[in-house]
């Protein structure tokens, strides 16, 4: 495997892993993480390096220093202990497409071969993965989500997703990878349990879209904690396999 490369990107630690095998198009996934995640990016570009047989993309790997604020779209109480919402994803969003995406996808970074276009794709687990669908949903700029183990429990977030599906729309190819693990909404906090209920609206409301949308939701067996990295490289496994419409989705 080669190694990823770390630098800072306009204030943000960055882990960046470059596949830059000559394609016409190279998808660019953006994975927003918490420092003590990093270990999981190894094995998931192992699993993708394996299963992919050296397909060309490039994997921006972003740390957040405050995970309930930098990735909760908006302030909302805690539901577990006493750490609540803070609602600064707005702020995050500002620095992927405003300054990170500049940076990274500029000739002088050496990612980007000339005349080579690009898909963007947004990668989170957990509350990231709320914030990576609600971020896909906000901005233009992305083609596409990996959403695992979303926390589609958040307050408000039922509300959010049927008003803004209505003007949702979007011209090129898009793809959406949904995930979720059997055992998640089954649990005694009863907000939490609602994952499943509003995870399998989402899908059937993405579903619904006349557009040129691909869309899954692929259920894992385990709880919420099960295998993180296994789960984030199935659904960027998923979208390169759908980009290249090859068989390559199946189980490993």
């Amino acid at each position: 495997m080669r190694a990823c490369k770390t630098r800072q990107v306009c204030g943000k630690t960055c882990h960046i892993y470059h596949n830059s095998a000559k394609e016409a198009v190279m998808p660019i996934f953006y994975w927003g993480i918490a420092k003590e995640d990093k270990e999981l990016i190894r094995a998931v570009v192992s699993f993708v390096e394996r299963q992919m047989n050296g397909a060309a993309f490039l994997l921006v790997t972003y740390e957040v220093e405050h995970w309930n604020d930098d990735f909760s779209p908006w302030e909302a109480k805690a539901v577990f202990g006493e750490q609540k919402f803070g609602g600064k994803a707005t702020d995050t969003i500002l620095w992927l497409t405003q300054c990170c995406i500049p940076e990274i996808e500029s000739a002088d970074a050496g990612y980007i071969e000339p005349n080579q276009m690009t898909s963007r794709f947004l990668v989170g687990y957990s509350l990231a993965g709320l914030f990576s669908m609600w971020a896909y949903f906000e901005s233009i700029l992305f083609d596409g989500v990996v959403s695992c183990s979303g926390s589609f429990w958040f307050s408000g977030w039922e509300i959010y997703v049927t008003q803004q599906i209505k003007s949702f729309c979007r011209k090129k190819e898009q793809y959406v990878y949904i995930s979720l693990g059997t055992k998640e909404e089954k649990t005694r906090n009863r907000q939490m349990a609602t994952v499943g209920e509003n995870t399998r609206a989402l899908y059937d409301l993405l579903k619904q879209k006349s557009m040129p949308l691909q869309t899954v939701l692929e259920w894992n067996t385990g709880g919420h904690f099960s295998e993180p990295d296994i789960r984030i490289a199935k659904g960027i496994r998923w979208i390169l396999c759908s980009m290249q419409q090859c068989d390559c989705n199946k189980d490993s």
